[in-house]
C-alpha cells in the first residue's frame, strides 16, 4: 500500500497484477476468477500534462470562474495533477469524502467522513456535516469519489447545495460525471466541460458548453518553455502570460512553415534537375528490354518520371513533417534524441474520437486554450446580440414617428438624403456586427437579458428622450412654417407646409401619369434609374431638413450609446470602421448644420435655416439626442448594474494616449490619405502607394 500511494501521490496511473494458477483448462465463472487472487505487482505510468494547461487554468480562476476536475483517475492521482495544473492550491490541504465499505445486507446507512488526502496529516479525520462545509471550505479544499459521493447525498440529500465547493471528483464513471454537471445546473450554474474520451460523451452532452479535445497527440505541447521575463510575468496576470505564449507559437509555426516551403522548393528544384536523367534511365531500360522509343513510348515515360517525382515529393514533404511538424515544442539537442523522436513517428496522428460526435466544438489542438477563446466569443456574441436588439427598437421608434410626423405633414424624405447618409449608417451598422473580443477576460459578465433593469429602463428613457427630441423639432419647423410665423415677419421666405403639400401631390400624378410625363414609357436600365432616383424633383423645406438632421444624430445617438465594447470587445475607439463612420456622420450633421458650403446643403436637398436661434435651437436637440441618451444610459447602468458599470469605468481608465489615441489618429490619417489619393486621379501615383504600402508590409 505504501509502494502504491507513493507512486500515486507522483501522479502516477498505478495498476495492480495479480495471477491464480488453475487447475484445468475448462470454462470458469468470473466471480472464481476474480477470487484468492496472487499479488504480482505494479505497472505505473505518467501522463504529462500540456504546457499551457496551468496557464489556462489560472487564467479562468482570474475571470472569476470556478475549474474542477472530473476524472476517472484514483484521488491521489487526481489530486497530484490538480496541484500540478493549479486546480488544488499547493498551500492548502485536501480533504477527502469516504464512505465506509458497503456491508451486505445491511439497512443502516454508510459512514461518511473527512479524511486528510496527503501529506504530513493524511489520514486525519474530520466529521463531515453539510452545515459546516462553507466554513470547512476556507481552509481545505475538497475531493471526493463518486462512491463516497452517492453516500453523501444518501445520508444527506442537501449534499448538491455545495457541489460547486469541490475541486476534485475522482474515480467517476461516465454517468457519475454527467449527474454531476446535471445537479450543478439545477443550481443555475453554466458548465463548460473539456473532454477527449468515450467516456466524455454523457457529460460533453450535458453541459452547457462542450468542449472535445482530439486524441492521438502523445506527449506533444509537454516541453514548451517561455522566456525568463515572460515568466516573471505569472504571479501579475496569467492570462498576459497565455496571450504572450500564444504570440510566442504563432511566430513558430510561421517559422516552421517558412522553412518547410523553402525546403520543398529546394528539393523540387533538385528533382526537377535530375527529371531528364530519369527519363533517359526510363527510355534506356525499355530500349534493352526491345520495347518501341517512339512519340507514345516518350510520353509514356515522362508520365512514369512525372509521377515519380510527385511520389519523391510527397515522401519529402512526410519527412518534413517529422523533422519540422511540432512547433509547441523546442526541438531536441541530444541526436539520439532526435532520432528517436523520428521512428516514433514525428508528427502524431490524430483521430476525432466519440468525444467530437458529443460536443458542439473540437479544439484541433493539443490545448485546452480553445475554452478561454469560447468564454471570450461566447461573451462578444451575447454582448451583441442584445446591442442589436436595442439599436433596432429604438430605431424602430424613431423611423415609425418620423415618417409618420413627416407623411401627416404632406412631405417626405429626399431620395439624396437618404443615399447621403444610409452608407455610413451601413458601415457603422456592419462594424457593430463583426465586432471582436479582446484578448483579456472580465471577471464581471455581462448582462443576459434585454429585460434586465439596466437595459429595459435604459431603453424607455432613451426613447422617451429621442422622441420628446422629435417631437419638439417638428413643431418648431411646423411653427416657422406657418404664414405669418416670426420668421416669416422678420424676413425669411421659404415654403409654407401647403406649398410642399401641393409640390408633392403634383409630383404624384406626374409619376401615376394624369400629368405630363418627364419620364419615358420604356423600362429603365439600373444606371438610368439610379440616376433618377437622384434627379427626382424635390422640393427643400424647413420641415423635411430639420426631422434629417435630428433624425440622423439619433441614428448615431443609438448606436454609440448602446455599443458597450469594453471590458468584453473592442470598444468604439478600437472598432475603426465603427468609430470612423460614426465621427463622419456627427461631423457632417455639424457641417450641414452651420451651412459652412451652401452649395452642398443645395445638393443634399436641404432648406436654408431662418436665422441663427433657429440653428441653436436645432443644434440643441442634436446635443440632447447625443449626450443626454448616453448619461442617460450610464446612469441606468451604474444603478441596475453596478458591478457592470466599475467594468466599464475600470477599462475606460485603462486607455491610454500611445496604444488607443495614437493609433486612432494614424488611422484616420490614413483614411484621409487614401481618399486624397483617390481624389488625384493619378495612377502613377496609385501605383507608387501601393508599392510603399507592400515595401512597409515587408518590414
Amino acid at each position: 500500500e505504501d509502494c502504491y500511494i507513493s507512486m500515486a501521490e507522483e501522479g502516477m496511473r498505478v495498476l495492480a497484477l495479480a495471477y491464480k494458477p488453475l487447475e484445468s483448462n475448462g470454462q470458469i465463472s468470473r466471480e472464481f476468477a476474480e477470487k484468492d487472487l496472487q499479488f504480482a505487482g505494479f505497472i505505473a505510468f505518467s501522463c504529462k500534462s500540456r504546457s499551457d494547461t496551468k496557464l489556462v487554468i489560472q487564467t479562468l480562476k482570474e475571470s472569476n470562474h470556478h475549474v474542477a476536475m472530473v476524472t476517472g483517475d484514483g484521488p491521489l492521482t487526481a489530486l497530484h495533477v490538480a496541484k500540478e495544473v493549479a486546480i488544488c492550491p499547493d498551500e492548502r490541504e485536501c480533504l477527502l469524502l469516504k464512505a465506509s465499505d458497503l456491508v451486505e445486507g445491511s439497512t443502516e446507512p454508510r459512514k461518511v467522513e473527512w479524511v486528510v488526502a496527503a501529506g504530513k496529516n493524511r489520514g486525519k479525520p474530520f466529521k463531515f456535516d453539510v452545515t459546516t462545509m462553507p466554513e470547512l471550505a476556507k481552509t481545505y479544499e475538497f475531493m471526493t469519489t463518486e462512491d463516497a459521493l452517492l453516500a453523501a447525498v444518501e445520508q444527506e440529500p442537501k449534499f448538491w447545495d455545495h457541489a460547486d465547493t469541490f475541486v476534485v471528483f475522482a474515480r467517476m464513471s461516465p454517468q457519475g460525471k454527467a449527474t454531476v454537471i446535471r445537479e450543478l445546473q439545477k443550481d443555475n450554474k453554466h458548465i463548460l466541460m473539456c473532454g477527449d474520451g468515450g467516456n466524455d460523451v454523457g457529460a460533453l452532452k450535458q453541459a452547457d458548453v462542450g468542449l472535445a479535445l482530439l486524441g492521438g497527440y502523445g506527449n506533444m505541447n509537454t516541453s514548451q518553455e517561455l522566456p525568463q521575463d515572460t515568466q516573471d510575468k505569472l504571479n501579475d496576470s496569467a492570462e498576459e502570460v497565455l496571450n504572450e505564449a500564444v504570440k510566442l507559437l504563432d511566430k513558430r509555426v510561421k517559422a516552421v512553415n517558412t522553412e518547410k516551403q523553402q525546403l520543398m522548393k529546394t528539393r523540387q528544384k533538385e528533382l526537377i534537375a535530375q527529371q531528364q536523367e530519369w527519363l533517359k534511365q526510363v527510355l534506356a531500360e525499355r530500349e534493352a528490354r526491345g520495347e518501341p522509343v517512339g512519340v507514345m513510348a516518350q510520353v509514356s515515360a515522362l508520365k512514369e518520371v512525372t509521377q515519380r517525382m510527385q511520389k519523391e515529393l510527397r515522401e519529402y514533404a512526410q519527412e518534413l513533417n517529422i523533422k519540422h511538424g511540432n512547433a509547441f515544442d523546442k526541438k531536441p539537442e541530444d541526436p539520439m534524441e532526435a532520432l528517436m523522436d523520428a521512428d516514433a513517428g514525428g508528427v502524431p496522428m490524430v483521430r476525432p474520437g466519440d468525444a467530437s460526435i458529443a460536443a458542439p466544438f473540437t479544439s484541433r489542438s493539443p490545448s485546452i486554450k480553445n475554452s478561454i477563446d469560447l468564454v471570450r466569443q461566447g461573451r462578444c456574441t451575447l454582448l451583441s446580440s442584445l446591442q442589436q436588439m436595442q439599436v433596432m427598437m429604438l430605431n424602430c421608434i424613431i423611423s415609425a414617428y418620423t415618417l409618420s410626423a413627416i407623411s401627416l405633414e404632406g412631405s417626405r424624405s429626399s431620395e439624396r438624403q437618404m443615399m447621403g447618409s444610409s452608407w455610413l449608417i451601413m458601415i457603422a451598422s456592419l462594424a457593430f456586427s463583426y465586432a471582436t473580443p479582446i484578448q483579456k477576460t472580465c471577471r464581471v459578465r455581462p448582462l443576459q437579458s434585454v429585460f434586465h433593469p439596466a437595459i429595459f429602463v435604459s431603453l424607455l428613457g432613451q426613447a422617451a428622450i429621442h422622441l420628446f427630441c422629435m417631437v419638439y423639432a417638428v413643431n418648431l419647423a411646423r411653427e416657422t412654417m406657418a404664414e405669418g410665423s416670426a420668421a416669416r415677419l422678420a424676413g425669411w421666405v421659404g415654403p409654407t407646409l401647403q406649398d410642399v403639400s401641393d409640390f408633392h401631390k403634383k409630383q404624384d400624378l406626374i409619376r401615376k401619369g394624369v400629368m405630363e410625363k418627364e419620364a419615358p414609357d420604356e423600362e429603365l436600365d439600373w444606371m438610368a434609374a439610379s440616376l433618377e432616383m437622384w434627379t427626382r424633383p424635390f422640393l427643400p423645406n424647413v420641415m423635411n431638413t430639420v426631422v434629417y438632421l435630428v433624425e440622423t444624430s439619433q441614428t448615431v445617438a443609438v448606436i454609440v450609446v448602446n455599443y458597450k465594447g469594453q471590458p468584453w470587445m473592442k470598444g468604439v475607439m478600437e472598432n475603426r470602421p465603427l468609430f470612423f463612420s460614426v465621427v463622419i456622420m456627427i461631423g457632417s450633421i455639424a457641417f450641414l448644420s452651420w451651412e459652412v458650403l451652401p452649395q452642398v446643403n443645395e445638393l443634399m436637398h436641404l432648406s436654408a435655416f431662418p436665422d441663427d436661434s433657429f440653428r441653436w435651437q436645432v443644434m440643441a436637440l442634436v446635443m440632447l439626442s447625443l449626450i443626454g441618451t448616453f448619461i442617460w444610459d450610464r446612469i441606468c447602468v451604474a444603478i441596475f448594474a453596478p458591478e457592470i458599470f466599475g467594468a466599464m469605468l475600470d477599462a475606460a481608465k485603462a486607455t491610454t494616449f500611445r496604444n488607443d489615441v495614437l493609433p486612432m489618429i494614424k488611422g484616420a490619417g490614413l483614411v484621409t490619405a487614401i481618399f486624397c489619393l483617390v481624389a488625384s486621379g493619378n495612377p502613377i501615383m496609385w501605383f507608387g502607394a501601393y508599392q510603399l504600402y507592400r515595401w512597409q508590409k515587408t518590414e
